[in-house]
């Protein structure tokens, strides 16, 4: 198996720039209804926690224990409780199969391996009850193969909780040969006087997969796709999409 990007590098940084929620609405209302919940790659609970504060029993599966650790704080912190599993999303077995499993915000493409992919999707297919549903999201490639991303530009300012600043940087490069991206992301903290205390870089890389090829993956996975969506407003999957989302069932 190659390798993934390793998050527990800036774990204790994820929340401070990462405050997405223009899929939050989507996932609680796809999780109405779903006794219980699988999250493959749930992080520091960005959607695991929403979905239990509306009634999911929720697993949540990550390979960064920094990660899992920090949602766990926050479980604790709001009362909640959830099941917690450090594992790779390629290769673990929980023993028990569930009514809907979700692979969120276009996580899959952190498996720069193709056919790691194709093994994350066996072992969703294993863990999907007969009845069950998945739902597995991918940034459509159109997004992500134009325009040059190279230039570094600032996405965010935040305020630690020791008083200084942190900028977050970013810029991108793909290798349209090899179908991967990667992101240079850069962390500074600054002090009240504008001194420069701490410096940190990740570069994450990502595969951006061309709808023919998702597709076939997932049949080889033993999965078929009952919906495809462009958006989480549930829009139809077309060329002009911003993501592609599979609804995937036995």
């Amino acid at each position: 198996m190659s390798n993934v990007n390793n998050y527990d590098r800036i774990a204790d940084l994820y929340d401070l720039y990462v405050t997405a929620e223009y899929d939050i609405p989507f996932w609680k209302k796809e999780g109405l209804g779903a006794s219980e919940v699988l999250e493959v790659t749930a992080g520091t609970g960005r959607v695991s926690l929403p979905l239990v504060k509306q009634g999911s029993r929720v697993t949540a599966v990550d390979s960064s224990w920094k990660q899992l650790q920090r949602l766990q704080q926050k479980a604790v912190s709001e009362g909640l409780q959830l099941d917690i599993v450090k594992a790779d999303m390629r290769d673990f077995d929980l023993g028990k199969t569930f009514p809907l499993i979700i692979i969120p915000f276009q996580s899959l493409q952190e498996l720069t391996d193709p056919c790691d992919a194709t093994a994350a999707l066996r072992r969703v297919r294993a863990h999907l009850a007969p009845d069950g549903r998945a739902i597995v999201t991918l940034h459509h490639p159109s997004t992500q193969t134009c325009g040059d991303g190279r230039l570094l530009r600032l996405v965010d300012e935040s305020v630690l909780p020791n008083g200084n600043r942190m900028l977050f940087w970013l810029a991108r490069s793909y290798d349209a040969e090899a179908h991967i991206g990667t992101s240079y992301q850069i962390y500074e903290e600054y002090d009240v006087d504008g001194l420069l205390h701490r410096k940190r870089l990740f570069t994450p890389r990502y595969r951006v997969f061309e709808r023919i090829d998702i597709e076939q993956r997932i049949a080889t996975a033993g999965l078929r796709i009952t919906n495809a969506w462009g958006g989480y407003d549930w829009s139809p999957l077309t060329d002009e999409s911003r993501f592609m989302i599979y609804e995937l069932k036995v």
